[in-house]
């Protein structure tokens, strides 16, 4: 009879559902079909509660998922298989494996059975009448329809994918039916394709094929299994991969593309018995008399775990690899109903029948409530405070109105097929999307009525992109789907191959330029090599964990972990050693910097950080609200308050420094900053740009932007600049005023290569504009500056070591020079300093471990926190110069005394922004002179300056006003005022700005430089700045204190003459391996906040999203938020403190605990605004995204919706997520990487 490969396996013919007499158990309870309990049967493996390496908790099934193939569209094309210990339903992969082809539908005299691809069994009603929906007795309700034709399908509602399976009969059987086709509600659609019964291809509509082969187990011919894939193309068909099976039909290899197999293991039950990956780690299970797993084995001890499974009293105590035991308690319904951590705290739970989570109630006592709807959709969740947030949906189950617990709301519309076509935010703002046949995306048109159009091909994927102006940029792809290239407005060609796996190979850029990656038999990247031939290496260890990296100059850092796989040390290239300590529950309680100082912490019975302690004995205690929101923080006498609005939006935060209070609009835009200065006013249109701001001393700018969302004028001070763009997005000239104008070229890189000012004419009739200043720019094949071209300031040539680090600056008739440690300390210094503030710092430098002791001729004390407190350089005939520094338990800056016997205090408001800075009296109390800061989030924008004049008998003063290219720490223009005795505006100046933001040169309206700054490598002033104005502002996001000759960093001081900082870093190793260094290189690096080095040179931005937020674009991710957290993690992939995910665009931004994305922080922001700003990026050729945004994976999450509206697979986490710096991320409470294909 046709159909014989779907015949029930051997196994089962022999009446049982393990070993070849039956012998194999199930669990007790309420039978279903063949001696099955139906609630255990249909429940999914991502809602059962688990161990590491996957054991259920409450049964002790084994679980292994695993994903085979995964071609991109609209519809996707994914095969997985799923192995469950218990399972015994299996065909073409064994019988203890569901798969993608093995769902299909059994009849018997009681039920219709589905038999899903992750070892679910659905039991139905017969359907007697046709297009009737019939539910299951137990787990997902997928209706069941009878068609006219006598066959069947199944529809996943929540994903609009529909599963179609053949009527009874000759060709395909009369009981077992197998999967015919699958189809979304555009009417994409895969067939599965049969010859004799057997299956033999998939088909998908968007020209994808792959095609099967089977072989079969024994001579009859009766079973058979699948033991390749291949993907058809026109060149030659492509090998997927293969499979290996036991004689007894047990799949027990599968090989990829390196030819080196993951090997499997089976007890004579069928049940998995232990793994053993293609770099010769594993992992083993020991079952019990009952079939469950009681203990798992990794190899050299690593996830070690145990199970004590008692039925009777619905427990089960698992004791993880260091010995800490963790007890479950469960329900009658395999729901896991309390859990105490090894601390004995307790978490508590309750379900609905469907195994969806209706209340959370942590050890403290707060409980979080959850609502659905009689299709399974959550309709209201309850906070713990009260507040509540509710979600109506339509007939298709997609969310149309989402009401937060503010009472703000979104609306969605769609069309018939369920495509968004309309969302519209609490300010009534109106994004709309339109399609293609098949729910390709067309269009987006924004607020302002900017559409940006999309061409696709079959599959969906985008092929075009014309953006507002008509603009295109075109896309290619291999056969799998793939981006192979991509071609910029302006012609230039990106290409990137792939390997059979998909994951990066190559990448060559427009200019001819290639970088590799390799990677190991399991997939983890074991090398990159940099266009210029110089690689940097990984190793790797069990589990997939980076165990070392060996950069290209062979500094060599180590990883260790302890048996939970929690990192425990960092060994860096000189061999000092960074230890992490962690409690039972897993929570790090100390780190051991590289000199053996400790700061410890402590955490409340939910996980909260509730202390810290430095290594000076400084403790900062931390108190939150219901919500978890920190609303207080205390260090000794100094107390800080944080108040927040009912969305979770800061709106006050008071310390005894400042009180700095904000409004916001109803998507959460800041319009009004108010602090001891004043109010910093702005204004937003509707596609989020900000067009209006009013600083505290009155001073206006307004700024204009094109269709495309890139701003084209700025009114300021009176004065105008106007920005032009190329096709590419690149800003090519700028106009100042009616008199200058500065032109700028790029390669076909994107690279900055000229900077040319011109001002106007010398004499009213002459033609000819004046050169002012002429900046050229050289890069090596790896991409640092080789050489700069300056009219002004001279020519230079840079050498560079194998790191990338500046070792030789020759300049014209002078040179610097620099010597690294292996860590990349500088111990050697030299530059043309004679008669500089900064002479006494040349020569060779000492330390002990990574504290500076001495730099040239200055010495340099430390107190216990690390700090720098005295810093002296030698004077003739005089005692030596020294400045005393005082710090507080945050490790900020709080006062200094300076050589001439002055006193400086710093203030700062409670985010930890330094407010003002005053110089004392004698007496410690009067205030002789008085700086204060205006901040417009990170970015300093005003400077109020303030000097007491005994012979006015009161306080003169002045200002500086800064703007900023929207979204970035770039400066482009300083308006200085005056008290006269009201603020009116004396002078406006254009800011010419190097690579990474600094400022170089200003120029006044008249076309005139009127400022410009020589500086060393590391910023250090190499003579006096020439003009008469100046600038204070340094790297990007510094600002020069003359007093101290430091330059304030946000989170630290930096000193340009050492170039290091003072203390160390506040993210510990998670800002770089080097915690008291800058970055690599200034000519291509900064570090806007003092956390985390950037790549700069590279990124364009755009502040179009409806929030007002920034967006950076990055070479491999899109960062979303002008927040330091944000910052921060850009950095991390800019710095490579951890590799991306495969072939992955990183998205950054932060995520609310509902799952919505909030860039920075702020109000929750429709999912289309995120895709509109990673579509615009420049560097993003398609292909898989990763949401580094907590909670954005979990049931209410935003990742489906992205993968929807961009066509491509999006992993994201369920829970919080946080980078580590050994490579890998951490998600929080057992939460895990979930992974969103288009359309489900």
């Amino acid at each position: 009879m046709a159909g014989d490969s779907f015949r029930v396996p051997k196994g089962r013919r022999r009446g049982g559902h393990g070993g070849p007499d039956g012998g194999g158990r199930r669990r007790p309870g309420k039978k279903g079909r063949d001696g099955s309990d139906p609630k255990a049967a249909s429940r999914e493996p991502g809602k059962r509660s688990t161990t590491n390496d996957p054991i259920d908790i409450v049964t002790g099934e084994v679980l292994l998922v695993h994903t085979d193939v995964e071609l991109p569209g609209t519809l996707p094309l994914t095969l997985g298989r799923t192995h469950v210990s218990s399972y015994r339903d299996g065909a073409l992969f064994g019988t203890s494996w569901a798969s993608s082809l093995d769902q299909r539908l059994e009849l018997d005299a009681e039920a219709v059975h589905f038999f899903a691809d992750d070892a679910t069994v659905l039991s139905y009603p017969h359907a007697s009448l046709p297009h009737v929906q019939f539910r299951p007795v137990e787990g997902r309700p997928w209706p069941l329809v009878l068609t006219a034709a006598g066959g069947y399908t199944i529809t996943d509602t929540a994903r609009g994918r529909t599963l179609h399976f053949p009527p009874p009969g000759e060709e395909h059987g009369w009981a077992r039916l197998p999967l015919t086709a699958i189809t979304d509600r555009n009417g994409n659609r895969v067939d599965l394709v049969y010859a004799d019964g057997t299956l033999t291809e998939l088909r998908h509509s968007g020209g994808y094929r792959v095609k099967v082969t089977t072989a079969p187990v024994d001579e009859e011919g009766d079973d058979r299994r699948v033991t390749a894939l291949h993907l058809a193309a026109d060149e030659g068909d492509i090998a997927l991969i293969r499979y290996g099976y036991d004689a007894d039909g047990r799949l027990t290899e599968i090989v990829n593309s390196s030819g080196r197999p993951l090997r499997l293991s089976y007890d004579e039950e069928g049940r998995l018995t232990a793994w053993h990956d293609r770099n010769g780690f594993a992992y083993r299970y020991e079952y019990d008399d009952q079939g469950r797993a009681v203990r798992g084995i990794g190899t050299d001890g690593f996830l070690n775990v145990h199970l004590h499974h008692d039925p009777a009293n619905r427990t089960t105590v698992v004791t993880d690899a260091l010995g800490h035991a963790t007890v479950h308690r469960y329900n009658e319904q395999y729901q896991v109903t309390t859990e105490t951590d090894p601390l004995g705290n307790t978490t508590s739970f309750t379900w609905d029948r469907h195994d969806d989570l209706l209340s959370r109630t942590d050890a403290l006592g707060r409980t979080t409530r959850f609502v659905y709807d009689e299709r399974g959709n959550l309709v209201e969740t309850v906070r713990p405070d009260g507040a509540r947030s509710t979600a109506e949906y339509d007939d298709l189950n997609l969310p149309t109105v989402v009401t937060e617990a503010d009472g703000s709301v979104w609306r969605q519309s769609y069309d018939e097929h369920g495509n968004l076509v309309e969302s519209v935010d609490p300010s009534g703002a109106v994004t709309r999307y339109g399609y293609h046949p098949g729910g390709h995306p067309a269009s987006v048109t924004d607020p302002l009525g900017n559409t940006v159009r999309f061409a696709v091909n079959a599959a969906g994927l985008v092929t075009a992109m014309t953006d507002p102006l008509g603009n295109t940029t075109r896309y290619g792809y291999d056969t799998a789907g793939r981006p192979t290239s991509v071609v910029d407005p302006i012609g230039g060609v990106v290409r990137r191959g792939w390997t059979p796996e998909g994951r990066p190979a190559w990448h060559t850029t427009a200019d001819g330029l290639t970088e590799r990656w390799d990677y190991d038999a399991t997939g983890n990247l074991v090398a990159h090599t940099a266009p210029t031939g110089l690689a940097t290496r990984y190793e790797i260890g069990p589990f997939d964990r980076p165990v070392a990296q060996t950069g290209p100059d062979g500094a060599r850092l180590e990883f260790a972990y302890d048996a939970e796989l929690r990192l425990r040390s960092v060994t860096n290239a000189s061999g000092l050693v960074w230890r992490y300590e962690y409690d039972a529950a897993g929570n790090l309680v100390a780190e051991h910097d590289f000199d053996g100082r400790t700061q410890t912490y402590a955490y409340d019975a939910a996980g909260r950080l509730v202390s810290r302690t430095n290594a000076a004995g400084q403790t900062v205690a931390f108190r939150h609200d219901a919500m978890g929101n920190v609303v207080e923080k205390r260090a000794g006498e100094q107390v800080a308050t944080f108040a927040y609005d009912p969305a979770g939006r800061l709106v006050e935060a008071v310390n005894a420094d400042a009180r700095v209070a904000f409004v916001r609009d109803p998507l959460g835009r800041v319009t009004a900053e108010t602090s001891h200065v004043g109010t910093l006013n702005s204004a937003y249109d509707r596609a989020g740009n900000r067009v209006r701001r009013r600083t505290p001393s009155g001073a206006d700018s307004v700024w204009t932007y094109d269709p495309a969302g890139r701003p084209v004028r700025l009114d300021a001070g009176g004065a105008v600049l106007a920005f032009e763009h190329d096709a590419a997005d690149r800003e090519v000239r700028r106009r100042i005023g009616a008199g200058a104008q500065l032109v700028q070229q790029w390669d076909a890189r994107h690279r900055l290569t000229a900077q040319t000012v011109w001002g106007r004419p010398a004499a009213p009739d002459a033609g000819e504009p004046r050169l002012l200043q002429h900046r050229t720019y050289g890069y090596d094949p790896g991409g640092d500056v080789a050489a700069l071209g300056d009219r002004l300031g001279g020519d230079r040539r840079f050498e560079l070591d194998a790191a990338g680090r500046v070792t030789t600056v020759h300049g014209q008739g002078w040179t610097e020079r620099y010597a690294y440690d292996p860590a990349g300390d500088i111990v050697g210094a030299e530059w043309p300093a004679a008669g500089g503030p900064d002479a006494e710092a040349t020569g060779s430098r000492e330390y002990a471990g990574t504290l500076l002791h001495r730099a040239g001729r200055v010495r340099y004390e430390h107190d216990r926190q690390g700090r720098v407190v005295l810093r002296q350089e030698p004077r003739l005939s005089s005692r030596p110069a020294s400045w005393r520094y005082h710090w507080d338990a945050d490790d900020r800056l709080v006062g200094v005394e300076t050589p001439d016997g002055s006193r400086w205090r710093y203030r700062y408001d409670a985010l930890g922004r330094r407010v003002a800075k005053q110089r004392l009296a004698e007496d410690g109390a009067g205030i002789l002179e008085q700086t204060d800061f205006v901040w417009d989030g990170p970015v300093l924008v005003e400077r109020v300056h303030r000097v007491w004049s005994p012979g006015d008998n009161a306080y003169v003063g002045d200002g500086m006003v800064w703007e900023y290219e929207p979204g970035t720490f770039r400066p482009v223009a300083q308006i200085e005022r005056e008290m006269a005795p009201e603020w009116v505006d004396r002078q406006f100046y254009a800011i010419v700005a190097d690579l990474v933001g600094s400022p170089v040169e200003m120029v006044d309206e008249a076309g005139d430089v009127a400022w410009a700054r020589r500086s060393t490598l590391w910023g250090a002033a190499l003579g006096d700045a020439s003009g008469r104005s100046d600038c204070p502002l340094r790297f990007p996001g510094q600002y020069h204190d003359a007093e101290t000759r430091l330059n304030y960093n946000h989170n630290r001081y930096f000193d340009p003459s050492t170039g290091r900082y003072l203390s160390r870093d506040p993210l510990g190793l998670m800002g770089g391996v080097n915690p008291f260094a800058y970055v690599p290189n200034p000519w291509t690096w900064y570090d806007p906040l003092g956390l985390t080095p950037r790549r700069g040179g590279g990124h364009t931005t755009h502040s179009a999203l409806a929030n007002g937020q920034g967006v950076t674009h990055g070479r491999t991710y899109t960062a979303i938020g002008d927040d330091p957290v944000t910052h921060a993690n850009a950095g991390r992939l800019d710095n490579g403190s951890y590799p991306t995910r495969g072939n992955a665009h990183d998205v950054i931004v932060h995520g609310s605990r509902d799952g919505w994305p909030i860039p920075g922080n702020g109000h929750k922001t429709h999912p289309a605004q995120i895709a509109e700003a990673i579509a615009n990026n420049p560097n993003y050729q398609g292909g898989p995204i990763r949401l580094l945004s907590c909670h954005s994976g979990n049931r209410r999450g935003w990742a489906q919706e992205l993968a929807n509206t961009m066509g491509v697979p999006v992993w994201a986490p369920t829970n919080r997520v946080r980078a580590l710096r050994n490579g890998d991320t951490e998600i929080d409470r057992g939460g895990k990487w979930k992974k969103f294909c288009p359309q489900g």
